[in-house]
């Protein structure tokens, strides 16, 4: 699965794909739209990332100023693991940042979202849940804060992920392969009621 992202100021789009050679795994890239209203790649440029392991599910902090992805790189706790990395005025980024234990498992930690107001949404099948991928969030606003499981009906005994959340309407939409969809991942979208 790839998805894409785009910017907050709706010149941007980020996506993960693999290159000419498979076997160098899957890497960020983006186009940006420009002056003439086309979209044109533009290297992502984050050579410290771009590896032969895999970097999947880019998404951007509300300001544009931190970029959250996936990665098997070395050195994480498990399958795969959240990271940041910090965007520059010029456009360059900093060194990848593990986002430690608290929130990376043994596990799969995958698909990345960050709210307006800066909650952190991820999906994971390492942290108790309901089975297979449950939805998580993490207020990044409090230091030291700990996911909190998002109860049903938004998980489920199956795979629940890619959480997009406007908290400011309280809609949003995610993906699950839970039984009574049309297909193997449909999307459904939701109206939440209730506080994380």
């Amino acid at each position: 699965k790839s998805l894409l992202f785009l910017s907050p100021d709706k010149n941007t789009v980020l996506y993960s794909s693999y290159g000419e050679d498979e076997s160098n795994g899957k890497d960020i890239y983006q186009l940006k739209k420009m002056a003439n209203g086309k979209w044109a790649p533009v290297p992502l440029n984050i050579t410290s990332v771009n590896t032969p392991l895999d970097e999947e599910y880019p998404c951007l902090s509300k300001d544009g100023k931190t970029l959250y992805f996936a990665s098997d790189a070395r050195g994480t706790f498990g399958q795969s693991d959240l990271f940041k990395v910090s965007v520059n005025e010029d456009g360059s980024y900093t060194a990848p940042e593990n986002l430690g234990n608290t929130i990376n498992t043994e596990g799969r930690e995958s698909y990345p979202f960050v709210t307006k107001d800066n909650i952190l949404l991820f999906a994971s099948d390492g942290h108790p849940g309901q089975g297979g991928f449950d939805i998580f969030a993490l207020d990044l606003n409090q230091k030291g804060a700990s996911p909190v499981h998002l109860k049903a009906p938004l998980n489920s005994a199956f795979d629940d992920f890619g959480l997009n959340w406007d908290r400011q309407t309280n809609n949003g939409v995610f993906t699950s392969n839970r039984p009574e969809g049309q297909g193997d991942d449909d999307l459904y979208v939701f109206t939440n009621t209730k506080p994380f």
